[in-house]
């Protein structure tokens, strides 16, 4: 009966363990952002849009990121969105995604966030090595939500 009882009590510990183990894995995918989807380097926005679309499950937050990189930023100003580009967005953000670009993009670009639609929000990566030099305006703006953002936001 002993015997039985320890290999019970083994069973029950390893299910705890590996109950454990995914709880702290999963934990640590959503530091590294699950639910992002990125518009840029070679995916527009409407493949971005497409893929938040089917590669969402039911189970899943209602909220999702989506991250503009590089020339897509220019389709997301206020004086260079076209109407399907605005409908597009306004769509997203009914279904949930909160937009984001990153500053080392519009600085690159000559934007500053003012120049961006309604809503979209401008975001730092890490922050930069000491004695670069940073706008006014990009100093106030808040740092990525999360790391893989912070990375890909990064100037350095």
């Amino acid at each position: 009966m002993s015997r039985k009882r320890g290999a019970l009590a083994v069973g029950i510990l390893t299910v705890i363990a590996v109950t454990m183990c995914l709880v702290c894995s999963t934990g640590l995918a959503r530091q590294f952002s699950p639910y992002l989807f990125i518009a840029g380097d070679g995916f527009t926005l409407e493949q971005a849009m497409s893929d938040a679309r089917s590669q969402r499950a039911p189970q899943d937050p209602p909220t999702y990121k989506l991250l503009v990189l590089g020339s897509e930023i220019q389709r997301i100003t206020a004086s260079g969105a076209s109407p399907s580009v605005r409908k597009l967005l306004q769509e997203a953000t009914k279904r949930g995604a909160s937009i984001f670009v990153c500053v080392k993009d519009l600085k690159t670009l000559g934007l500053k966030p003012k120049d961006l639609l309604p809503g979209i929000r401008a975001i730092g990566g890490y922050p930069s090595k000491a004695g670069v030099s940073r706008d006014d305006w990009e100093k106030k703006l808040p740092q990525a939500p999360d790391q893989k953002m912070q990375a890909l936001c990064s100037s350095d």
